[in-house]
């Protein structure tokens, strides 16, 4: 049977970076697609560029050299505030350390994507009370972030992430501060999202014990892919 299209093909992606003695690079000829109910593990360690390669992917940033597609159309060489639009639409983006309006509650700061895509209060409201019952935390609605647990802090970060509806997740080390039970509440969210939702997932992580959890993993090192696991 044939493979669907990718939905992100990452092809030939190099980044460069000027430094005092001349040019880091920090990605080197990356190639990588991501398909339909993808859950992508990519592993290594600090300074590998893995951060690097996301900030691609979700067009933060754009490659030296290569380019990124999105469902067929050439996502990195669009203006950047088209691909904004586009990243705020398609990709819920969760951080190991969560960036909080410190004087938003939880409510507020679930439902700020909506707000920047324009959605009126009724509506980001609604939703972002929808998405924290889903995850079981919307006791939670009234408090400020910083007032809650690191675990409890990524719950609703999910739900930050989830509260567009968007197709892809993106988890750049999401259990790097976590202990042990939160680490597996967060994963167990991860793989319900892409089994029973349907959703893109790419794991970004340095533990060792997550390869091999998705359905397929790659390992980085000095800017390069060095290592793939055989598909599931």
């Amino acid at each position: 049977m044939l493979k669907p299209a990718p939905v992100i093909a990452v092809k030939g992606v190099s980044r460069d970076f000027p430094v005092a003695n001349g040019i880091v690079w920090a990605l080197k000829d990356i190639d990588l697609d991501i398909y339909p109910r993808d859950f992508l593990v990519i592993y290594g360690p600090s300074g590998c560029g893995k951060s690097t390669l996301l900030n691609i992917i979700t067009g933060i940033d754009k490659p030296t050299r290569g380019e990124v597609t999105f469902r067929g159309d050439a996502f990195s060489k669009l203006r950047g505030d088209k691909r904004s639009y586009v990243r705020a639409k398609n990709f819920g983006v969760i951080y190991q350390v969560a960036w909080w309006v410190k004087s938003l509650s939880v409510l507020d700061n679930v439902a700020l994507p909506l707000y920047i895509l324009g959605e009126n209060e009724w509506r980001t409201h609604e939703r972002a009370r929808a998405v924290l019952d889903e995850l079981k935390v919307l006791d939670l609605k009234a408090q400020y972030p910083t007032e809650l647990s690191s675990g409890q802090q990524q719950q609703v970060s999910l739900a930050r992430a989830l509260v567009t509806d968007p197709s892809i997740i993106v988890a750049d080390e999401p259990t790097g501060n976590l202990d042990s039970t939160s680490s597996d509440i967060m994963i167990g969210h991860l793989d319900y999202l892409n089994k029973e939702a349907g959703k893109e997932i790419i794991l970004v992580t340095h533990n060792a014990a997550y390869w091999g959890l998705g359905s397929r993993s790659f390992e980085m090192l000095d800017g390069e892919i060095v290592k793939e696991s055989a598909e599931k």
